[in-house]
């Protein structure tokens, strides 16, 4: 299954201003929160991680609520600096995240067990 999402930076960081700490702590990990405040536009950077996710939901099947979470998901980057998922329930997804000035966008692929 595929899954794919695009998002607008600007809502992302609208987001973070209006709510703040809670709206990260909602949708990140405290790894995730530490690696995108970490770099120089931390908004870009949480609004990949919020399309991948999206996408995640997507290519599973269920989107986010009662079977899956946004903390269920965590994506962190490995030492190349590409984006890895790891889900609670153990499946395996590859992902690849992009954006642009406005954009965030990303695109799931669960890989069957």
């Amino acid at each position: 299954m595929i899954g794919t999402d695009i998002i607008e930076i600007e809502r992302i960081r609208q987001s973070i201003e209006k709510h703040g700490q809670h709206f990260l702590d909602r949708l990140f990990t405290a790894k995730e929160q530490a690696d995108c405040k970490s770099h120089k536009n931390p908004e870009i950077r949480f609004a990949g991680r919020f399309a991948a996710k999206e996408a995640i939901a997507k290519a599973l099947g269920t989107g986010i609520g009662k079977e899956l979470s946004w903390l269920d998901i965590e994506i962190i980057n490995d030492a190349a600096g590409r984006p890895q998922a790891t889900l609670t329930n153990k499946k395996t997804v590859h992902i690849s995240i992009s954006h642009c000035k406005s954009y965030a966008t990303a695109v799931a692929m669960l890989i069957p067990i």
